[in-house]
Protein backbone atom coordinates (compact mmCIF):
# COMPACT_ATOMS: atom_id res chain seq x y z
CA UNK A 1 0.00 0.00 0.00
CA UNK A 2 1.31 3.45 -0.89
CA UNK A 3 0.98 6.25 1.65
CA UNK A 4 1.04 9.99 1.20
CA UNK A 5 3.81 11.72 3.07
CA UNK A 6 3.02 14.07 5.95
CA UNK A 7 5.34 16.48 7.70
CA UNK A 8 4.46 16.94 11.35
CA UNK A 9 5.49 20.18 13.01
CA UNK A 10 6.75 18.80 16.32
CA UNK A 11 6.84 21.01 19.39
CA UNK A 12 8.20 18.25 21.63
CA UNK A 13 8.64 14.49 21.95
CA UNK A 14 5.67 13.89 24.27
CA UNK A 15 3.25 15.62 21.89
CA UNK A 16 4.67 13.68 18.93
CA UNK A 17 4.03 10.48 20.92
CA UNK A 18 0.35 11.49 21.08
CA UNK A 19 0.00 12.27 17.38
CA UNK A 20 2.10 9.59 15.70
CA UNK A 21 -0.15 6.61 16.59
CA UNK A 22 -3.07 8.30 14.79
CA UNK A 23 -1.02 9.08 11.68
CA UNK A 24 1.14 5.99 11.18
CA UNK A 25 -1.51 3.95 9.37
CA UNK A 26 -2.61 6.85 7.17
CA UNK A 27 0.69 8.45 6.13
CA UNK A 28 4.41 8.06 5.77
CA UNK A 29 5.26 10.33 8.72
CA UNK A 30 8.22 12.69 9.13
CA UNK A 31 8.85 14.99 12.09
CA UNK A 32 9.96 18.63 11.80
CA UNK A 33 11.22 20.57 14.82
CA UNK A 34 10.98 24.33 14.29
CA UNK A 35 10.49 26.19 17.56
CA UNK A 36 12.52 29.41 17.83
CA UNK A 37 10.15 30.49 20.60
CA UNK A 38 11.59 28.12 23.19
CA UNK A 39 13.53 29.80 25.96
CA UNK A 40 16.10 29.44 27.42
CA UNK A 41 18.66 27.75 25.15
CA UNK A 42 19.00 24.80 27.56
CA UNK A 43 15.23 24.19 27.31
CA UNK A 44 15.43 24.38 23.52
CA UNK A 45 18.19 21.73 23.49
CA UNK A 46 16.24 19.41 25.81
CA UNK A 47 13.13 19.62 23.65
CA UNK A 48 15.11 19.19 20.44
CA UNK A 49 16.82 16.06 21.79
CA UNK A 50 13.55 14.65 23.12
CA UNK A 51 11.77 15.27 19.81
CA UNK A 52 14.65 13.61 17.97
CA UNK A 53 14.57 10.64 20.32
CA UNK A 54 10.81 10.22 19.84
CA UNK A 55 11.24 10.29 16.06
CA UNK A 56 14.03 7.72 16.31
CA UNK A 57 11.92 5.54 18.60
CA UNK A 58 9.00 5.55 16.15
CA UNK A 59 11.29 5.10 13.14
CA UNK A 60 10.43 8.33 11.32
CA UNK A 61 12.62 10.86 9.54
CA UNK A 62 13.53 13.83 11.72
CA UNK A 63 14.28 17.31 10.44
CA UNK A 64 15.05 20.40 12.44
CA UNK A 65 15.81 24.01 11.70
CA UNK A 66 19.33 24.93 12.81
CA UNK A 67 18.59 28.67 12.82
CA UNK A 68 17.54 29.13 16.43
CA UNK A 69 17.13 32.76 17.48
CA UNK A 70 14.90 33.88 20.33
CA UNK A 71 15.85 37.46 19.45
CA UNK A 72 14.39 37.14 15.94
CA UNK A 73 11.31 35.42 17.36
CA UNK A 74 10.79 38.27 19.86
CA UNK A 75 11.02 40.78 17.00
CA UNK A 76 8.25 38.97 15.08
CA UNK A 77 5.85 38.05 17.87
CA UNK A 78 4.06 40.62 20.02
CA UNK A 79 4.62 40.53 23.79
CA UNK A 80 0.91 40.92 24.47
CA UNK A 81 -2.41 40.15 22.85
CA UNK A 82 -2.39 37.40 20.29
CA UNK A 83 1.25 36.40 20.69
CA UNK A 84 0.39 32.70 20.93
CA UNK A 85 -1.53 32.71 17.65
CA UNK A 86 1.22 34.75 15.97
CA UNK A 87 3.78 32.24 17.23
CA UNK A 88 1.76 29.27 15.98
CA UNK A 89 1.30 31.00 12.63
CA UNK A 90 5.02 31.63 12.26
CA UNK A 91 5.91 28.03 13.07
CA UNK A 92 3.22 26.54 10.84
CA UNK A 93 4.26 28.83 7.98
CA UNK A 94 7.83 27.57 8.21
CA UNK A 95 6.53 23.99 8.33
CA UNK A 96 4.36 24.50 5.24
CA UNK A 97 7.30 26.05 3.36
CA UNK A 98 9.57 23.17 4.35
CA UNK A 99 6.92 20.59 3.37
CA UNK A 100 6.32 22.27 0.01
CA UNK A 101 10.07 22.46 -0.77
CA UNK A 102 10.45 18.74 -0.08
CA UNK A 103 7.28 17.62 -1.87
CA UNK A 104 5.32 16.38 1.12
CA UNK A 105 1.62 15.94 0.36
CA UNK A 106 0.45 17.12 3.79
CA UNK A 107 1.51 18.96 6.90
CA UNK A 108 0.10 19.14 10.42
CA UNK A 109 1.21 19.95 13.95
CA UNK A 110 1.54 18.22 17.30
CA UNK A 111 0.05 21.34 18.88
CA UNK A 112 -3.31 19.74 18.07
CA UNK A 113 -2.83 17.16 20.85
CA UNK A 114 -2.87 19.83 23.55
CA UNK A 115 -6.09 20.73 25.34
CA UNK A 116 -4.47 24.10 26.11
CA UNK A 117 -4.15 25.22 22.47
CA UNK A 118 -6.75 27.15 20.47
CA UNK A 119 -7.72 24.47 17.97
CA UNK A 120 -10.06 26.63 15.91
CA UNK A 121 -7.28 29.18 15.38
CA UNK A 122 -4.68 26.51 14.54
CA UNK A 123 -7.09 24.93 12.09
CA UNK A 124 -7.81 28.29 10.45
CA UNK A 125 -4.10 29.12 10.12
CA UNK A 126 -3.33 25.66 8.76
CA UNK A 127 -5.96 25.83 6.04
CA UNK A 128 -4.94 29.40 5.09
CA UNK A 129 -1.32 28.29 4.72
CA UNK A 130 -2.40 25.23 2.76
CA UNK A 131 -4.14 27.47 0.25
CA UNK A 132 -1.18 29.88 0.09
CA UNK A 133 1.45 27.19 -0.45
CA UNK A 134 -0.59 24.66 -2.43
CA UNK A 135 -0.12 21.83 0.07
CA UNK A 136 -2.76 20.06 2.16
CA UNK A 137 -3.16 20.78 5.87
CA UNK A 138 -4.28 17.71 7.78
CA UNK A 139 -6.52 18.56 10.70
CA UNK A 140 -7.48 16.06 13.34
CA UNK A 141 -8.47 16.75 16.91
CA UNK A 142 -5.75 14.75 18.64
CA UNK A 143 -6.80 15.92 22.12
CA UNK A 144 -8.34 12.49 22.67
CA UNK A 145 -4.73 11.22 22.75
CA UNK A 146 -3.44 13.72 25.30
CA UNK A 147 -3.44 11.29 28.23
CA UNK A 148 -1.86 8.63 25.99
CA UNK A 149 0.90 11.08 25.07
CA UNK A 150 1.69 11.50 28.76
CA UNK A 151 1.63 7.75 29.34
CA UNK A 152 3.88 7.01 26.35
CA UNK A 153 6.30 9.79 27.24
CA UNK A 154 6.63 8.39 30.77
CA UNK A 155 7.22 4.88 29.40
CA UNK A 156 9.95 6.24 27.11
CA UNK A 157 11.43 8.46 29.86
CA UNK A 158 10.95 11.52 27.64
CA UNK A 159 11.61 14.94 29.09
CA UNK A 160 8.27 16.63 29.78
CA UNK A 161 8.33 20.40 30.02
CA UNK A 162 6.35 22.49 32.47
CA UNK A 163 5.45 25.38 30.15
CA UNK A 164 4.61 26.04 26.52
CA UNK A 165 8.10 27.19 25.63
CA UNK A 166 8.41 30.94 25.23
CA UNK A 167 9.83 33.37 27.75
CA UNK A 168 6.32 34.65 28.50
CA UNK A 169 4.87 31.20 29.23
CA UNK A 170 7.96 30.36 31.28
CA UNK A 171 7.29 33.38 33.47
CA UNK A 172 3.56 32.57 33.76
CA UNK A 173 4.31 28.97 34.78
CA UNK A 174 6.91 30.08 37.33
CA UNK A 175 4.45 32.55 38.86
CA UNK A 176 1.79 29.81 39.09
CA UNK A 177 4.22 27.48 40.86
CA UNK A 178 5.26 30.24 43.27
CA UNK A 179 1.70 31.29 44.19
CA UNK A 180 0.57 30.21 47.64
CA UNK A 181 -1.94 27.36 47.33
CA UNK A 182 -4.70 29.45 48.94
CA UNK A 183 -4.38 32.14 46.24
CA UNK A 184 -5.03 29.67 43.43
Amino acid sequence: MSYSEILVHTCCGPCFAGVYPELKDKFAVSSYFYNPNIHPWSEFRLRLMTAGFAALHFGVKFFYDRNYSVKKWLEKVPATGERCIACVGMRLKKTAEFAKERNFGFFTTTLLVSPYQKHDEIKKIGFELAKKFGIEFYYEDFRKNYSDSIKISKELFLYRQKYCGCIFSEEEAARQREMPRRAR
